[in-house]
């Protein structure tokens, strides 16, 4: 075999010289020729390597290279071993040096295309498990292609990726004529046509040659998933250290074990330092994703045990469906894991950090599925005996059956015969233990575990005369043994115990006992109690606990005897029927340690299944009991050591832990619960269950009367309301409603529940933490109900508007070049804030000023939205949705440049009206303003009340249902009159306040009509030459003449004139008829109010009397209760 060197120098001159002059003496025999494809196609090994290299240069094969690339294709997947591989480098090397030009192109392209990844269109075109297979097999055999294509680089004959070509038509040999199984013709070159943007675009893509090409490819657009992690591990195990001089550290670790010195191979002559960087840089990246994504699986996979582990202690089972994804995420782990140790190995870097468990005693998941109800791992009662109270019980409160059945179904023995039975128990086991010992004595048969059991049955009972059932006794014994399959709770096998007493007998004890032993070995969850009713039973007929005693330990001998494996149920269920009789003390201590030391003797295959299947049922009794604790440590520590020594695959390991840990779990702190006093808990109680539109008023009462003068009871309170994020998401308007209730009382409590929401807005954008985002909704819509509700005004709705699209914004204005840490172009959670607030309260700001500052706001909104990356869509929605309803016909704005410029105009504008040149245009504007913001304050304020007082007059209404007057006499509650219309007049101001703003709004648009009376100017204001001045003069002017002013106007100043208009003309008369015909109006106005005043002052002390009256009459020694006409009020205080 030539060397690595060797070829490389040869296949360079192959490169260099190009194609060589075709022999004559080559055969050219389509047969042979078709021989070689067929050879290449079914092995490049070893075994073939001579015969293919005598042929390559005997045969001529010029008109094959594409059919040969194909084969050579499909030979490579056939190359397994090292041998393999070296001879398949050494054939292709001997094809690319007869055919550099033709052949060589056509390889690099289909390796290449073999070595691709599948794109994601792709991949998620296919389904779950047809995607597992794909990526399975694409694994394989890209595996063989990296590693053949990495020999074929260091022995030159893959230069780069950019050599490849499609077909040989595309081959661009300058000028040169192609072959003719190719094409007929000629192809041009165009190498003298190429551009220097391509040649330098083709050098980027040669940079590092065909394997840091092919690498990159695989691990640039695998960061995340990391399925091609197999592919790189394998590269670098293999050519770690030829390539990149790394050796791995287990090999350093072997090599200081024994002595030796570490040699570092020479790096290959085609890698160079540029080379060796940029693949340095490419593992080194690589590995730190996958470091990311090994711990975030890491904590995935644990944080999924202990909803399990929840799950099971909540109802003792798992699904089907959830097994099935721990099993799937739990194998995903392990191979993540195994592949990362690897890859740290070949790179000599250390492995990340995995968090340590957050509990090490969980409940078995292997033995999930064996239905026993204890196994639960609960270990909150720390050193106790029992898991808890109900396990206690069910093992320690047998039934009194001298209570439940007379005696005489009772004494079916004498007492001589129990205390030999007594004494004959331990001797038995003292020889069980002594045959346990000389175990190899015993005949190795072949016996089915239900004959141990009868066999051994029927040895208990050999000499004794067995008394027979009646017909009917028979079949209710029939029915009774039918009836145990179906006990699950102790109540019913209780019953059973005590049917039995009925009819009991020596044949019914040994149909009992057979039936017993003889579950099913898959029902392990009968097993406690069919325990529980032979501990019952053997409290009066001991011969049942020592029938089944007996059978047991000659079942678990026989099956010790033999090394099956198909008997590991069977063997499961015999060791956990004698731990569930060892918790109910039916089973003595040095027999159930007999059985744990026999299996851990020999610590292996099922032998472990029998000790954590022990350790697991009765581990935790034998170790809290005081008689057997000392032993029982010493077994479980054996146990741990042969757990180190042996070395164990994963599922004995994680058996064994867990059964350890279930009979001594780890001391665990508990958890601290918060103490809250009876007042707080009612408090909560009221405010987070109880809180509903039905309950808001007896809430409201409740919370009234409380004792307000407690700072800690207010302290308590304020921190309830302010924590609205507590409170459903529905509930937050009826929170608050209960705020604006209370704080009508005690302003000083709204005060600070205002602070705490506009505190808290603020420190949610000074932190921006993202698990918060929900609380912060929560508040930004509480805030806009305290609004609806009249807690708050509007500049402060408007002023955290504003502070939301501009907290840590540079110059209080966001912007496209400048970037905000706390607000960045790609966190839009400040536009849901901005949504919510609007979609909140949005609506009330309808005209007025606050319909302007409205307005200007949705203006600089836009360009804080603009000004941020495309929002996604459902940020996109809630902005449309927002908009359409605050303003159907607003134009929305199209680019960040747009929005920009109105914000611009917007801000001139009001600088304007600040700051306004014309004295005159400022008066007006200000006294429009302040007309305007009077109505529309007004207007906001009965939208706003609308609700309080639909609230307040259900309130009432619940109030007369709910009163209870005490005392002897008939109490008649009488409303005032002026409270049966107290809602119509409300009805009336809000219309007549509604129709007079609209009045004022329709006529600003008006064009004013020329009106002869002009406004005087300020300067006129106070002279001796005014309007009323003039016209009283002119009534006692002798001379008959009328003074007018005269206000003329030159540039931009005003000038005054007086002038005198005969009395007689026609504007004197006009101007002096209208004097008086006002003059007239106002007197008649003025008599018109003062009768109105004195008709209705008349009318309601006409009604005050006749009502007297009426009550004086109907109402003869009852007691009157006048109610006040407020309604601010609670109502009885």
């Amino acid at each position: 075999m030539e060397s690595r060197e060797e070829l490389l120098q040869l296949n360079r001159l192959a490169w260099e010289r190009g194609k060589t002059e075709t022999q004559k003496n080559l055969d050219s025999n389509i047969k042979k020729n078709t021989a070689f494809i067929k050879k290449c196609k079914t092995s490049l090994g070893a075994d073939m390597k001579t015969q293919l290299l005598n042929d390559i240069k005997k045969l001529s094969l010029e008109k094959y290279i594409s059919e040969i690339v194909g084969s050579v294709i499909e030979g490579m997947l056939k190359c397994k071993t090292s041998a393999d591989i070296a001879a398949c480098v050494e054939i292709v090397s001997a094809l690319h040096q007869r055919f550099p030009d033709t052949f060589t192109p056509l390889l690099t392209y289909n390796l290449t295309k073999s070595l691709q990844v599948p794109t994601k269109q792709y991949l998620a075109s296919l389904s779950v498990e047809q995607r597992e297979k794909e990526e399975s097999a694409r694994i394989l055999r890209q595996r063989t292609y990296l590693r053949i294509s990495c020999e074929l680089w260091l022995v030159g004959v893959l230069r780069s990726v950019s050599d490849g070509i499609s077909s040989l038509s595309s081959v661009n040999l300058g000028g040169v004529e192609t072959h003719r199984d190719a094409v007929a013709g000629l192809i041009g070159s165009t190498s003298s046509l190429s551009t220097p943007k391509e040649s330098k675009k083709k050098e980027n893509k040669d940079e590092g040659g065909f394997v840091y090409r092919v690498l990159k490819d695989m691990t640039v657009n695998d960061m995340e998933v990391h399925i091609n992690l197999p592919l790189v591990t394998s590269f670098l195990k293999n050519y770690g250290q030829v390539i990149l001089n790394i050796i791995p550290r287990k090999q350093k670790a072997a090599a200081e074990q024994h002595g030796d010195e570490v040699v570092i191979k020479n790096r290959e002559q085609v890698v160079t330092p540029d080379i060796h960087a940029l693949l340095s840089n490419l593992f080194n990246d690589y590995y730190k994703s996958v470091e990311t994504h090994l711990v975030k699986v890491h904590k995935l996979v644990k944080k999924m045990e202990r909803r399990n582990d929840e799950i099971l202690f909540a109802k003792g089972e798992l699904s089907e469906e959830t097994k099935q994804r721990f099993e799937k995420g739990t194998k995903t782990y392990e191979k993540l894991l195994n592949h990362t140790q690897n890859f740290a190995d070949a790179l000599d870097v250390d492995m990340p950090d995995l968090p340590a468990d957050e509990a090490v005693a969980k409940s078995s998941i292997v033995s999930s599925n064996m239905g026993f109800m204890f196994n639960d791992g609960k270990d909150s009662q720390g050193n106790a005996i029992w898991e808890d109270e109900d396990a206690r019980k069910f093992y320690e409160d047998l039934p009194n059956l001298r209570i439940l059945v007379p005696d005489v179904f009772l004494e079916s023995q004498p007492k001589k015969p129990e205390e030999e039975v007594v004494e004959k128990i331990p001797e038995e086991d003292l020889n069980s233990t002594e045959d346990a010992k000389d175990s190899a004595d015993f005949p190795d048969n072949d016996i089915d575990p239900a004959d141990m059991v009868d066999e051994a049955i029927q040895n208990e009972l050999d000499g004794e005369d067995e008394s027979t059932l009646k017909p009917t006794q028979n079949a209710q014994l029939e029915g009774l043994l039918a009836r145990l399959p179906n006990c699950g709770n102790r109540d019913l096998i209780d019953s059973v115990a005590v049917d039995f007493c009925y009819m009991n007998n020596k044949n019914a004890r040994k149909k009992l006992v057979k039936t017993l032993l003889n579950v099913q070995r898959h029902r392990l969850d009968l097993l406690p109690y069919y325990s529980r009713l032979i501990a019952t039973l053997n409290v009066y007929f001991p011969e049942i606990g020592e029938m089944v005693l007996t059978a047991l330990i000659y079942e678990f001998k026989g099956l010790q005897r033999r090394k099956a494996h198909d008997l590991l149920e069977s063997r499961i269920k015999n060791i956990r029927f004698l731990s569930e009789l060892t918790k109910f003390k039916v089973t003595p201590a040095h027999t159930i340690f007999h059985s744990l030391k026999v299996a851990l003797n020999d610590f292996t295959n099922h032998n472990i299944d029998i000790v954590c299947n022990l350790i697991e049922t009765c581990g935790r009794f034998l170790l809290k009991s005081p008689e057997t604790g000392a032993r029982m440590i010493g077994m479980l520590e054996t146990m741990m050591r042969k757990k180190t020594v042996q070395h164990l695959d994963s599922r004995y390991s994680l058996m064994v832990e867990n059964a350890y840990y279930q009979a001594n779990p780890p001391d665990k702190p508990a958890i601290h619960i918060k103490e809250r006093t009876p007042m707080e808990l009612y408090i909560r109680k009221l405010i987070h269950v109880d809180l509903s539109k039905k309950t808001l008023d007896k809430t409201l009462k409740q919370l009234r009367k409380l004792h307000w003068e407690d700072p800690q009871l207010v302290s308590m309170l304020t921190k309830m309301f302010q924590k609205i994020w507590k409170v459903k998401f529905g509930n937050i308007h009826l929170m608050a409603i209960l705020a604006s209730g209370l704080s009508k009382y005690h302003p000083e409590f709204g005060v600070q529940i205002v602070d705490g929401v506009v505190e808290e807005i603020r420190i949610g954008m000074e932190m921006n933490i993202f698990k918060h985002n929900q609380r912060r909704i929560a508040v930004v819509k509480y805030l806009g109900e305290l609004y609806n509700y009249r807690m708050i005004e509007s500049p402060l709705i408007f002023d955290t508007l504003y502070s939301i699209v501009t907290f840590g914004h540079e110059f209080g204005r966001p912007a496209r070049e400048r970037y905000c840490s706390i607000d960045a172009p790609n966190d839009f959670f400040r536009i849901r804030l901005c949504c919510t607030l609007l979609d909140t309260c949005g609506m009330c700001f309808d005209r007025g000023s606050s319909k302007r500052k409205l307005d200007n706001f949705l203006v600089f909104f836009q360009m804080y939205v603009l000004s941020k990356s495309k929002p996604p869509m459902d940020v996109d929605f809630m902005i449309s949705d927002t908009l359409e309803i605050l303003r159907p016909q607003l134009v929305i704005m199209s680019s960040y440049e747009e929005a920009n410029e109105a914000v611009d105009r917007m801000l001139l504008e009001q600088l304007k009206s600040v700051h306004g040149t014309d004295g005159k245009v400022q008066e007006d504007g200000f006294e429009d303003s302040e007309v305007s913001e009077s109505s529309s304050d007004e207007d906001e304020d009965d939208d706003r009340v609308i609700d309080v007082d639909e609230f307040e007059g259900e309130s009432n209404e619940d109030n007369d249902n709910d009163n209870d007057v005490e005392g002897d006499e008939d109490v008649v509650v009488v409303k005032k009159k002026e409270e049966l219309s107290r809602e119509d007049a409300e009805e009336f101001d809000r219309e007549f306040s509604k129709m007079m703003s609209e009045s004022i709004e329709s006529r600003k648009f008006e064009k004013k009509a020329a009106m002869l009376d002009v406004p005087i100017p300020m300067n006129l204001k106070g002279s001796p030459v005014n309007r009323r001045g003039v016209s009283h003069d002119s009534d006692n002017n002798p001379s008959n003449k009328m003074v007018f002013t005269l206000l003329t106007k030159k540039g931009n100043r005003q000038q005054t004139k007086t002038m005198e208009v005969p009395s007689d003309s026609m504007l004197a008369i006009s101007t002096r008829s209208k004097q008086e015909a006002e003059r007239e109006e106002q007197q008649q106005l003025k008599q018109l109010v003062l009768n109105y005043e004195e008709r209705e002052e008349a009318v309601a002390r006409q009604a005050a009397a006749e009502e007297r009256a009426r009550l004086r009459s109907q109402n003869r020694g009852k007691k009157i209760l006048q109610m006040g006409s407020g309604g601010s009020g609670g109502g009885g205080w």
